[in-house]
């Protein structure tokens, strides 16, 4: 691999983790950079080796979020657990993708991603929404699902859902 590329990863990688301290969504940055960057490499490879750094950043902010906010973890266990399950269906999808076709697909759902990001206003605002204690638990299993496939999947902007 040429000096370059990895200059230029590294320079992504820290604009990246800038981006997402301040307001989230480093992955909308590094994962094309790392696609582009890295042609010869699976999609599949390129953005599970992304993964390490966004697991890094989610800790960070989830470690932050538990000081502020009180967490019911029965609930949180069950989401983690349904959304690491989707997260591994998602993740052995891609690998059985071949890239000529996921490419394309990829910076088209991260464009989109990304104007949903960025033109969400209140996004990262404190909203209460009160749902039924009888739909609680099918929605949370529900989004768990969808979001934990979609991470494993594509990934970057999981957090904007």
């Amino acid at each position: 691999m040429d000096s370059t590329v990895i200059i230029l990863l590294c320079c992504f990688a820290f604009l990246a983790g800038f981006v997402d301290a301040i307001v989230g969504g480093g992955g909308l940055i590094q994962t094309p950079a790392g696609l582009i960057l890295l042609p010869q490499f699976p999609v599949a490879t390129v953005i599970g080796s992304l993964k390490i750094p966004a697991f890094t950043g989610t800790a960070f902010a989830a470690r932050q979020y538990l000081k502020k906010v009180q967490v019911n973890w029965k609930q949180v266990s069950l989401m983690g657990l349904t959304a690491f399950i989707a997260a591994f269906a998602g993740s052995e999808l891609l690998s059985q993708v071949s890239n000529r076709f996921m490419k394309p697909i990829i910076f088209v759902v991260l464009i989109g991603v990304a104007l949903y990001t960025y033109s969400q206003k209140s996004f990262g605002q404190h909203t209460h929404k009160v749902i039924h204690p009888k739909h609680q638990f099918l929605y949370s299993i529900l989004i768990s699902l969808v979001i934990g496939f979609y991470d494993g999947f594509i990934g970057p902007g999981a957090g904007s859902f």
